[in-house]
């Protein structure tokens, strides 16, 4: 259900998910009303009052600490995938440093690397993996700059550098596929329980204009917030998916320098 919603636009997912919350809301609600009917209403309403009060905090609490936790997530795979565009940029600024031909090969390795980690690993973080291209290119660049022989003092502190700079991209690359790999909180399910159990509480209620409006409007947030929790939670996926635009910022650079005088 999760891969379908997802594989949706935006609109048409977050519509599709609030009209089935709506539709499960008012069938709790009136199959709800049918069973109350036989008892008396006024000596039903206080203690399931109180009921619908304390059902009624724990949903928005839980909903509240699943969308703190999905933005929370999303704002850690943001600042990985910047730390690694930061490891391959510096990486390229220390081949430069470095003053010799063969940095020009591997220089181009890493702007070939960086762009598949647009084309390719990009579109295969959506299918819960990473590129096997990326892959190929990266085990590549390390090979190459492993290569590297450096005769100078100051060659050698930058030849560590660039390094130490590979292996924290590739480390950040694993963590935009665990990241990838990510589910939406195990709880919500929970949540869900409580919503309907909720809807079932305003069974006390006849079904009047005002009632069936005010049981859909709240069944429509509750439907809204769980798809956006939905779709957060797995953020190469979806409409609401992160872009390589950091990437994208970064290979600019280095092809205008590669190109320049």
């Amino acid at each position: 259900m999760n891969e379908f919603l997802l594989s949706l636009s935006p609109w048409v997912g977050s519509l599709l998910i609030m009209a089935i919350s709506i539709v499960l809301g008012l069938i709790v609600y009136l199959v709800s009303y049918k069973l109350l009917a036989k008892y008396d209403s006024e000596e039903l309403r206080d203690p399931i009052g109180n009921l619908f009060r304390v059902i009624g905090m724990l949903v928005s609490l839980m909903l509240s600490l699943a969308f703190a936790e999905v933005v929370v997530q999303l704002r850690a795979i943001e600042n990985a995938i910047e730390r690694e565009a930061v490891a391959i940029s510096d990486t390229f600024d220390d081949l430069k440093r470095f003053q010799t031909g063969e940095t020009r090969e591997i220089k181009t390795i890493l702007i070939d690397y960086t762009q598949s980690i647009i084309d390719d690993d990009w579109p295969a973080l959506a299918g819960n993996q990473l590129g096997n291209k990326t892959g190929d290119l990266n085990k590549k660049l390390q090979q190459a700059a492993m290569n590297l022989e450096p005769t100078t003092e100051a060659q050698k502190q930058l030849w560590s550098r660039i390094l130490n700079d590979l292996d924290v991209a590739s480390d950040y690359r694993l963590i935009r596929l665990d990241n990838a790999l990510g589910e939406p909180p195990i709880y919500l399910y929970v949540v869900f329980f409580g919503f309907l159990l909720t809807m079932a509480c305003f069974g006390t209620y006849r079904p009047q204009g005002p009632v069936v409006v005010l049981v859909s409007m709240y069944a429509l947030f509750v439907g809204m917030v769980l798809y956006l929790i939905l779709v957060l939670s797995d953020p190469f996926h979806g409409g609401f998916g992160i872009e390589p635009t950091t990437f994208e910022h970064v290979i600019e650079r280095m092809r205008s320098e590669m190109n320049g005088p």
